[in-house]
């Protein structure tokens, strides 16, 4: 179940990308109008995540991303779409207020998230070296929680987050590879196990190529 979301995740994003890339009459327009990134990404829990999962890596992510210029030779401004997905198997008993459960646990958060952000290169121009940004929009978190093969108990929420990053774009071989780290910090909302609102954050670090 866990692989089927995920991979139903995955090809939205890959939709977007392709959808979003400049069709092929318009390939290769003026220099530095148009970025299309896609990557892979790492998530490292923190916060409320960590105490949900425990676990120290999630290693299934996905993010699509354009760029184009704004107000400055050293600005941009644009759109990103990022897919999270943190889980942990364990076995044992783990007690609750209202019990306690024992036996094959899994615990799974699936983020995904849509942000408008501007980013500020301080190199000759935008689309290339280093830059850091901003960028704010909404989340949507599913969190689920399995209970041997009979038992699943979930709960969603929707957030307003915010996301500062930091990345580097660099040409590799004759492509521009993109290598980003973002906080990414939901406000606190939702009613979720174990009752009450949370703020589901974490670290994330990317790797891909960008598309000019």
């Amino acid at each position: 179940m866990r692989t089927l979301r995920f991979a139903f995740g995955s090809a939205v994003v890959v939709a977007v990308a392709a959808s979003a890339a400049p069709p092929a009459s318009a390939q290769n327009p003026a220099p530095d109008s148009y970025l299309n990134i896609g990557t892979y990404t790492i998530g490292i829990p923190v916060g409320d995540t960590h105490r949900f999962i425990n676990a120290p890596v999630g290693w299934f992510g996905v993010a699509w991303e354009g760029q184009w210029p704004f107000r400055s030779p050293h600005l941009s401004k644009g759109l990103s779409f990022t897919l999270q997905d943190f889980a942990n198997a364990k076995g044992g008993t783990t007690n609750f207020p209202s019990g306690a459960v024992t036996g094959h646990q899994t615990s799974e958060i699936l983020m995904m998230s849509l942000l408008g952000n501007v980013r500020w290169y301080p190199g000759e121009h935008w689309g290339r070296g280093l830059y850091v940004g901003l960028g704010a929009g909404g989340e949507f978190d599913t969190q689920y929680y399995n209970i041997a093969a009979t038992q699943q108990l979930s709960r969603y929420g929707v957030h307003v987050a915010v996301a500062p990053d930091v990345g580097y774009i660099t040409q590799v071989i004759g492509l521009d590879m993109v290598v980003n780290a973002r906080f990414l910090a939901p406000n606190s909302a939702g009613s979720y196990l174990g009752g009450g609102p949370r703020s589901f954050q974490y670290v994330a670090l990317s790797f891909g190529i960008a598309e000019r």
